[in-house]
């Protein structure tokens, strides 16, 4: 363990070099003193000059040193020119600093204690910062990105007599107790007192409130100008204000270590907002941005923390994460004008993003899918069945005619979920319920309630062609929920998949959002006489149209994203790739992705740590149309490489590539890239995003152009 701490800083801002620092609680080591100064300048480089200070530094112990002709000529020869470029200062009890030799005041006291303060925060990494998988609910109530742990800055003594120093001048010989909110920093105030010589006959009581957890229930804090409250750190300055509300406090009784932030009046020792990269956000739970993207929270509850720090891992998407389960759907019914993807917004309770076109399926679809309804009809459809209910859609109602042509039973009741009320099932016999298609199965739930008063030696059989609900687990609940009292379901197809949150846009409502704001005509009148060039023009009436066929954006020539000869996902089931269309590749990307998601122990759903899809796939996947897949069916917290330096200049490197390329089939999702940066959808940092927008030049794409001039206006802000 070092004796001293050490730290540059600038005693002027227009200074070029660095000021070299050295703290020493204890007695100076000539040996040791020197043997630090040459160990950081090789390091380093030389500093400006250096500064030596303690506690109670004397002129003869500066005499001692600079008279010991080692260390003069070790000195001279690593730095300078002793009287040039070594400074002694020392500090009293009071925490006054001043020069040794002159006695006189130190100008830049505040910058130097300031800039050590930083030091020990960074280096001791005083910021929990969290993962776009998880955040934080602060004792408050807040929830936050960041969180200060000052716990994690007493670890070394000689760094927390440093600390002291700016704790003293406040540790007046009045005070008789003090409060800290948690027991981490009585070290500190502990250290502060011990070299304060205001308290040589009776000591203060220091006496931890536990932070929030004081407005629980009652405390019995002395609100007298005796005591002292010292606040471990803040972000917004909130616990100093409810203990002013609660209790007789006044500003003049509480100060704070660290801040980021803290309001006018309330009195702060350490700002630490320089060295916090892009800020801290702390907002009520109601305004959080981050439980909207799906991050879970981690709460912080009095004095504990977190068990681990979040880690960020890369996951490289493999043909083998396409299962022989997925294999054999797609290979049944993808390429054939079934698999559709609806882009428009909907208040539905059961929308239908992901569906089947069940008429063209029954129509001209696989065998395989006629001969399984054929089968299970023989096994299931009883022969005391009256009534066969379809749920209201088009595609259900289209299935319930098909089994209707096979039973060929005119004698049975044929209608519809709204034709029917509960009062007229009443005493029914058996009853068939048909669903083209189900994401949650709430449809078939609004059903089973209708159902309630059928005779009771009556059978319910729910018939389903697809089932796209999210996982194996969902579907057990769901037949469980149905099955009771001995009904049945039958599924002829799964194909498990996400649902859409009704709170959350999707990113074509996003997409919607950006193009909408802009004008297709110039209007000379308006205050942003701005208009889509044509490309994002005609994709603006596209989304309009809500076209299921033409889910992405355009490369920059105009050419519609296609699968090229091959894609490694279908390799060896025997579909044509020049059939596929954008919801065929979208469903399959979507699948893959959603899989990963739902494993316990890899992928993209791990317990402590976030996974982000690897640069590698869009490098090893660079067909147009999988990276705009790759880029919209993944969450934004999955895109987010700004979380790390590496991963964002992996990222960027690929955009970049692909922007350059944007004439050839190398660059053609780069519309799609640059709509992802601007949506928010993928991040990178800011110093990655502007090498991004330098891309522009003369000559290039109106479309390329108008949106890298978009980005340019989100970097700037």
């Amino acid at each position: 363990m070092s004796r001293y701490f050490s730290f540059r800083f600038r005693k002027d801002s227009q200074e070029a070099k660095q000021s070299l620092v050295l703290f020493c609680h204890s007695d100076i080591e000539v040996s040791s003193l020197i043997k630090e100064i040459k160990e950081d300048v090789m390091l380093n480089l030389v500093p400006s000059d250096v500064v030596i200070l303690g506690y109670g530094i004397t002129a003869s112990v500066v005499g001692g040193i600079i008279s010991n002709s080692i260390f003069t000529s070790e000195f001279e020869s690593f730095v300078g020119v002793i009287e040039d470029k070594l400074e002694f200062i020392t500090v009293d009890e009071n925490g006054d600093i001043t020069t040794v030799r002159e006695g006189a005041a130190v100008l830049f006291k505040k910058e130097m204690m300031l800039a050590g303060a930083n030091e020990i925060f960074k280096s001791r990494k005083g910021l929990i910062t969290s993962s776009p998988s998880y955040h934080f609910s602060k004792p408050s109530g807040d929830h936050c990105d960041k969180f200060i742990r000052a716990s994690n800055l007493f670890t070394s003594g000689v760094e927390v007599a440093f600390l002291a120093i700016s704790l003293l001048p406040y540790l007046t010989d009045n005070i008789k107790r003090i409060y800290v909110d948690t027991s981490s920093i009585s070290f500190l105030v502990s250290i502060a007192v011990q070299l304060s010589k205001n308290f040589q006959h009776q000591q203060p009581i220091i006496e931890s409130f536990e932070s929030y957890s004081v407005f629980k229930e009652p405390y019995g804090f002395v609100t007298s100008p005796e005591s002292l409250v010292i606040v471990s750190a803040t972000t917004s300055g909130g616990l100093v204000k409810n203990l002013i509300r609660d209790n007789a406090f006044s500003t003049e009784n509480i100060l704070t270590l660290f801040f980021s932030h803290i309001p006018t009046g309330q009195r702060g020792l350490f700002d630490i907002s320089s060295v916090v990269e892009s800020g801290i956000t702390s907002v009520p739970e109601e305004h959080c941005k981050f439980c909207q993207q799906g991050s879970k929270v981690i709460r912080i509850e009095g004095e504990q923390f977190l068990p681990e720090t979040p880690k960020h891992e890369l996951l490289v998407i493999k043909k083998v994460d396409f299962d022989s389960k997925r294999q054999n759907f797609f290979k049944e019914f993808a390429v054939k004008g079934l698999l559709k993807f609806d882009t428009s917004p909907s208040d539905d309770w059961e929308k239908e993003h992901f569906y089947i076109d069940i008429n063209k399926l029954l129509e001209s679809g696989p065998d395989t899918f006629k001969d399984t309804l054929t089968k299970k009809l023989n096994k299931h459809f009883s022969r005391d069945i009256q009534t066969v209910i379809s749920l209201d859609d088009e595609g259900s109602w289209a299935l319930t005619q098909t089994i209707r042509a096979e039973i060929g039973d005119e004698t049975i009741k044929w209608v519809k979920f709204a034709d029917i009320s509960e009062e007229d099932l009443k005493d029914s016999q058996s009853v068939f319920v048909v669903a083209g298609a189900i994401t949650s199965g709430r449809k078939l739930l609004a059903t089973a309630r209708k159902l309630r008063g059928i005779a009771k030696s009556a059978t319910i059989t729910y018939f389903v062609g697809f089932s796209k609900l999210p996982n194996q687990t969902s579907f057990e609940q769901l037949e469980k929920d149905l099955c009771l009292g001995g009904f049945e379901l039958v599924v002829l197809r799964s194909c498990n998949l996400p649902r859409f949150s009704e709170k959350s846009k999707s990113v074509w409502d996003i997409e919607k959002e950006k193009l909408s704001a802009f004008s297709e005509i110039e209007d000379p009148l308006s205050d942003t006489p701005e208009r889509l060039p044509n490309l994002l023009a005609a994709r603006a009436k596209t989304l309009e149209a809500a076209s299921s066929d033409d889910l992405f954006l355009t490369s920059a020539k105009g050419e519609p994203l296609k699968l090229r000869e091959t894609f490694a996902f279908w390799t060896n089931l025997g579909l044509n790739t020049q059939k596929a269309s954008q919801a065929d590749v979208y469903w399959t990307i979507q699948a893959i992705l959603h899989d990963l998601r739902i494993k316990s122990d890899s992928g993209l759903a791990t317990t402590y740590h976030s996974t982000l899809i690897s640069p590698v796939c869009f490098d090893r996947y660079n067909d147009g149309v999988i990276q705009a897949c790759l880029l919209r069916a993944a969450k934004p917290i999955e895109l987010n490489y700004a979380v790390d330096e590496i991963y964002s200049r992996q990222m960027t490197d690929i955009i970049i590539s692909i922007i350059k390329n944007l004439d050839n089939p190398q660059g053609e999702a780069s519309l799609e890239f640059l709509f992802a940066l601007w949506a928010g959808q993928l991040k990178v940092l800011d110093g990655h995003l502007k090498e991004i927008i330098a891309l522009e030049t003369d000559g290039m794409p109106d479309d390329v152009v108008f949106i890298l001039e978009k980005l340019s206006h989100i970097h700037e802000s």
